[in-house]
């Protein structure tokens, strides 16, 4: 009990406090615009905005590489001391502008490839500008330093933004392209308002070539784990897209941006825990424990209870958000709510014993073996039943990685 109302009382509680608010405004996101844009796009047009937004994660994942933990875990544990602090976030940012030119180039080659964006290239375009934006943000020098509430503040401010633009200019189904402009302008204000706070911070050094490419060696095992998870957790619109047709996409992005929101729910706790368990490490390994096991229970009772809501809630949701033209959406929700227990558990596994004990390779085995299988069933049920069947294998997915990072812990004699 002591130890838990020392929680309370630090600066976890207060970042996890604004992690929950923006948290909620995330989940509330969806359920103002997606009724909204359900029925001023059509599924047709709504799968168009889903597979650019699925497009954009795909690439925010090679711009992110990791530095979300890696570079986090680094700053915790030297941000008493200044240089230091300036030498991570110098090798940090340089390697970002490295992965941005990556990201622009795939973005050229997406866009003759790909069916959508040959159709639509604005689609692509809004898409890079969200991607380069998520990467560009600082919120892992923030997190380090216990100081998550402000990016959750910015954040905030930038998400009513984007809802003000929607409902401002998204008229008919040919304004689909408003949608991710809104949401790229706003995630880009963002980037620019914490990139500004940082550097008040943390004197500016040019980035050498030498050191950002150190940076990404160190990462590169963390992005790895970070790239086969999004191939289960992010692409479904996008494979979904090339595999069948927007309409498919639709049902199944509905879905999964209903339940997106409330697994996510968990990070503010996670996310929260994760730098003070990486600075105990070293200082008091049994205060690691005990906070890993409060973490872990919370987050997987959350899913739970998540889960068995959505399932009951289901039909009423479907048919009060889109109307009864998205009644293809009730069983992909359903089965995509299994998702909150899992989720909430495996991620919980990896945050708060594998990351901190620098198990990066141990996850990355579990999100690599959990890809194959997702891919293997991605192709053989959605050819046959479509949005329903992508939700079943990201379900297959997730339970094989949780699964994975279970036993390994297990044999490890760290549970």
């Amino acid at each position: 009990m002591v130890q838990i109302r020392r929680v309370l009382n630090s600066r976890i509680a207060q970042n996890a406090v604004a992690l929950y608010a923006v948290q909620m405004l995330s989940y509330a996101m969806p359920l103002i615009t997606l009724p909204y844009l359900a029925r001023v796009l059509e599924p047709s047009h709504l799968g168009l905005v889903a597979f650019g937004q699925s497009f954009a994660g795909w690439l925010s994942v090679v711009g992110e590489y990791g530095f979300g933990y890696s570079a986090t875990r680094s700053i915790a544990r030297v941000r008493e001391r200044k240089e230091a602090v300036a030498g991570i976030v110098m090798s940090t940012m340089g390697a970002k502008a490295l992965l941005t030119g990556g990201m622009i180039l795939a973005t050229l080659v997406a866009i003759p490839t790909l069916e959508v964006f040959r159709a639509e290239p604005a689609l692509a375009w809004w898409s890079l500008l969200i991607a380069v934006a998520w990467t560009i943000m600082p919120v892992w020098y923030f997190q380090a330093i216990e100081r998550t509430w402000f990016t959750a503040l910015v954040d905030g401010i930038a998400r009513i933004g984007q809802l003000a633009g929607i409902f401002l200019f998204v008229r008919s189904p040919q304004d689909a392209w408003i949608a991710l402009a809104a949401q790229g302008l706003s995630s880009a204000l963002s980037a620019v308002v914490q990139l500004a706070v940082m550097y008040r911070n943390v004197p500016f050094r040019m980035p050498t070539f030498a050191l950002s490419w150190v940076a990404l060696k160190v990462s590169w095992n963390l992005f790895l784990n970070r790239a086969s998870d999004n191939l289960y957790t992010s692409s479904g619109s996008l494979l979904l897209g090339v595999m069948t047709n927007p309409v498919q996409v639709a049902h199944f992005a509905n879905g999964d941006k209903l339940v997106r929101p409330a697994i996510s729910i968990i990070w503010p706790i996670t996310q929260a825990l994760y730098p003070r368990i990486s600075h105990l490490m070293r200082h008091d390994a049994n205060s690691a424990m005990r906070l890993s096991r409060i973490a872990l229970m919370v987050t997987t009772g959350m899913g739970l209870a998540g889960m068995l809501l959505t399932i009951v809630l289901a039909p009423w949701v479907v048919h009060l958000l889109f109307g009864r033209q998205y009644e293809a959406t009730i069983p992909v929700l359903q089965i995509m709510a299994l998702l909150m227990p899992i989720v909430g558990f495996g991620a919980s596994l990896s945050v708060q014993y594998m990351y901190p004990r620098r198990m990066e390779r141990e996850v990355m085995h579990s999100t690599l073996t959990a890809g194959v299988i997702y891919v293997l069933s991605a192709i053989v049920l959605t050819h046959r039943y479509g949005a329903l069947g992508m939700a079943v294998a990201v379900v297959l997915a997730e339970t094989w990685a949780s699964a994975y990072r279970f036993v390994v812990l297990r044999l490890r004699k760290v549970l």
